[in-house]
């Protein structure tokens, strides 16, 4: 496989086990597998799931395993095949941070009655180091295809507005704002604000790439509110967190459409600048 497809396909299934992850908490499925871990409840050893609820967890662990593979593939590729030094650091600091995402990850069933519990700190360091992992991939994945993509204003304009028209559902998706924050819910919304958080990050990368300035720090601060923004739904109940998470969301609403409006005007003024010289 082409190194590149290679590298999104990796990213692509970073995200979808985070996702599934946070479908396997929300179903409750977490220590179903009678606490045990890497193994579950069923046959042959407890090597497979022995029920549905069981299946979910298993599941979750399966594509994990996967993913990890993914990386290990894509760090030796990115090293092995010359690719540049930026997407090997990527690549490489992904790699050596997945085993202690593991950790975490067996954290949240085998100390549940020990130092940290089943507890909001582990899934907060969970989630949160599998996002950083993702934005790490994100950002390999855009380099990687750098020499291939053309990075243009209009570019980052489409990462932002795609980020930007995000919110409104964001918003509608509050946990318990309107909606029972169900498995249904919760795959959107942490979908959407996955997809979001990496349209921003691209908008930074490639708003560094065009030496803009204020936009590669504003997308970056927006991607980064985006995440505590996941993290916070994750625990947060009642008036107050629906309140915070709202804050949060405006802040990042404001700068991403301070994105937008400084590419829109720097593309304003570069098209201003060259009429004259085209008459």
């Amino acid at each position: 496989m082409d190194f590149r497809r290679l590298l999104l396909a990796t990213t692509v299934t970073t995200a979808l086990t985070a996702l599934i992850g946070v479908l396997t908490a929300t179903a409750g499925a977490g220590l179903t597998c009678e606490a045990r871990w890497p193994l579950c409840d069923g046959a042959v050893f407890g090597l497979f799931p022995a029920n549905f609820m069981s299946f979910i967890e298993w599941f979750h662990r399966l594509i994990a395993m996967i993913t990890g593979f993914l990386i290990i593939g894509s760090a030796y590729a990115a090293w092995r095949g010359g690719a540049q030094r930026r997407v090997k650091l990527a690549t490489l600091v992904a790699l050596l941070l997945t085993p202690l995402q593991i950790v975490f990850g067996a954290f949240t069933v085998l100390v549940q009655e020990f130092v940290f519990g089943y507890s909001i700190l582990v899934l907060t360091l969970h989630f949160g180091l599998a996002s950083v992992i993702l934005g790490l991939l994100v950002a390999a994945t855009v380099w990687a295809y750098g020499d291939v993509t053309t990075v243009t204003m209009s570019k980052v304009k489409q990462a932002g507005v795609g980020a930007l028209l995000g919110f409104p559902v964001m918003v509608v998706l509050t946990p318990r704002l309107l909606f029972t924050f169900g498995e249904v819910v919760q795959f959107v919304y942490y979908g959407l604000g996955f997809a979001m958080f990496s349209a921003l990050l691209v908008a930074a990368l490639w708003g560094r790439e065009l030496g803009l300035r204020a936009v590669p720090a504003a997308a970056g601060g927006a991607s980064v509110l985006i995440i505590a923004q996941l993290i916070v739904a994750r625990w947060a109940f009642g008036d107050e967190g629906q309140l915070a998470i709202l804050g949060i969301s405006f802040v990042a609403f404001v700068l991403t459409l301070g994105v937008v409006k400084q590419v829109h005007d720097r593309s304003q003024a570069l098209e201003g600048a060259a009429a004259p010289a085209g008459d």
